[in-house]
């Protein structure tokens, strides 16, 4: 089962993963991997707010719902933005981003964030902790709202 607990322990070994490549010198897995925590961390908060058991089962709920396709569709994106939507806190965090500027700065980064980079190479370790020093920054804030 993927529960909100499920959810938020992967999100975590992404993290931890994504640090292990660069350790070891693998900085576009490291980029890509990174990304998956705040991707996770929103799922997680979707599913605390919906009450779903199981996010990664959630068609089976969704079709107790007219065009369940198109719903559990709607949940099953990697686009960050969206899922910030989706997982209820998008009122906190647009009040955030508005009077904090390390935070905007910081979701900035994130935001560029998507699954495509699995394709791209060239990252540096730079571009690595780059990221994920704003990652742990958004980390710090929405655990306000897990």
């Amino acid at each position: 089962m993927k529960c909100f607990e499920d959810i938020i322990k992967l999100a975590d070994e992404k993290i931890l993963d994504a640090e292990c490549l660069i350790a070891g010198g693998r900085f576009d897995g490291a980029y890509y991997i990174a990304g998956y925590h705040i991707e996770l961390l929103l799922k997680a908060k979707v599913c605390k707010t919906l009450g779903i058991d199981n996010f990664f089962d959630f068609g089976n709920r969704a079709k107790l719902l007219k065009n369940e396709n198109d719903i559990s569709r709607t949940y099953r994106v990697h686009d960050l933005e969206q899922l910030m939507i989706l997982s209820g806190i998008f009122s906190p965090f647009e009040i955030e981003i508005g009077s904090n500027l390390e935070f905007k700065a910081a979701w900035s980064i994130i935001k560029d964030w998507n699954e495509g980079h699995r394709y791209l190479t060239g990252k540096t370790q730079r571009d690595a902790q780059d990221l994920l020093t704003p990652i742990n920054k958004f980390k710090l804030w929405i655990q306000n709202y897990l």
